[in-house]
């Protein structure tokens, strides 16, 4: 029995255009995974995201996102009080 798997997103249009609006700035990322940053990338080719604002919560994926040319990064524990501070130091 399958408990858990990871399968790359496919985004739809709706989808698509929220990744845009979050690649333009007009959203703040929140990324627990390098992986998901992966995915988005293969799933958005040729999406610039230096406009793009994110949240992390480990180094690796902080080096992830600005690997991916994230713009505006803030690395924080995955903890509520860190993401929330993080978040609006963003906003």
């Amino acid at each position: 029995m399958v408990a858990y798997r990871r399968l790359p997103p496919s985004l739809d249009v709706v989808q698509r255009r929220l990744a845009i609006d979050g690649a333009e700035g007009r959203a703040i990322w929140l990324f627990s995974s390098s992986e998901a940053i992966g995915n988005l990338r293969r799933a958005m080719p040729g999406t610039e995201w230096h406009a793009a604002r994110a949240v992390a919560t480990h180094a690796r994926i902080g080096e992830a996102a600005r690997a991916a040319g994230f713009g505006a990064l803030r690395v924080c524990t995955p903890l509520q009080d860190a993401l929330i501070a993080s978040i609006e130091s963003l906003a």
